[in-house]
């Protein structure tokens, strides 16, 4: 893993300021904070009546309907919280398969985890198929093609973030089910490098399997290019159609700076909104 997490801190800070996450009108539970909860609290959005029993702060009877009907009501408020927020992080080794594809997935996973915090969340960095990850020394060597869920328990009725390229070859819907399952807004950004997303024909090169250190030798010639380009928009396709039809927010990042990955990608997509 380069050592540039200072770089990275500086890059975060620099543009993590101007959005927030977008969540939406879903209810969540979490600490106090500025969220809609699912619960009864002490904002100032009115959610219901109900009738008043010994007790109740007096302070929230309405007088004006206890001087039409002599009935004491009290008015419940919406509670507010800070919804929790799980971000887990597919820390194989296809995540680093360039320098500038690893450092995107470093920079987003803490940007993701700051956008949280400044929620005023408990928000987590999790790794697929293992525990609690530290941001600071976030690296990408797992080897194998079939991640599982964090071995943390997931938090309900939260908010959960995946972060992978899903470059998985099998079928991706029974690890975002159980990666969705309880959480009340579920995001999954597919980051690809660049030259993932379009490659170049460059004649005869010799391919590395990032996962298993497999060899292979090919002519990347135009027609190669072509049948590469489909068969990863069938397995983009695969991805979306696993995480939207669940009811979850997909978003393709191409890696870059985090400016132009927030701006390009993750603002269009709805998983950030203006600060």
């Amino acid at each position: 893993m380069p050592d540039d997490s200072g770089s990275v801190r500086l890059e975060v800070a620099a543009a993590v300021g101007r959005y927030r996450l977008a969540l939406g009108s879903v209810r969540f539970r979490g600490r106090s904070g500025a969220r809609r909860g699912r619960s009864v609290g002490s904002s100032m959005e009115f959610l219901d009546f109900r009738d008043y029993v010994p007790g109740d702060d007096l302070r929230h009877v309405d007088w004006r309907s206890y001087a039409r009907s002599e009935q004491l009501r009290v008015r419940l408020h919406q509670e507010e919280v800070a919804p929790h927020t799980d971000v887990l992080v597919d820390t194989s080794a296809s995540m680093a398969t360039t320098p500038g594809k690893e450092r995107a997935a470093r920079v987003l996973a803490l940007a993701l985890l700051h956008w949280a915090q400044r929620e005023g969340a408990a928000a987590r960095l999790l790794a697929l198929g293992g525990g609690r990850l530290d941001a600071g020394s976030l690296s990408f060597v797992e080897a194998g093609d079939r991640p599982g869920p964090p071995a943390t328990p997931l938090r309900p009725n939260g908010v959960r973030v995946l972060l992978t390229d899903g470059l998985w070859p099998h079928d991706p819907l029974p690890l975002l089910r159980q990666c969705m399952a309880g959480a009340a807004r579920f995001a999954c950004v597919q980051l690809l490098d660049p030259w993932e997303l379009a490659p170049t024909a460059e004649g005869a090169l010799t391919l590395v399997d990032a996962e298993s250190g497999a060899r292979c030798e090919v002519q990347l010639d135009a027609r190669a290019v072509a049948a590469y380009g489909q068969r990863l928009q069938r397995l983009v396709e695969a991805l979306r159609a696993a995480v939207v039809g669940e009811g979850g927010t997909f978003v393709q990042v191409a890696a870059a700076g985090l400016g132009e990955m927030a701006a390009r990608a993750l603002l269009p997509a709805g998983l950030l909104e203006p600060a």
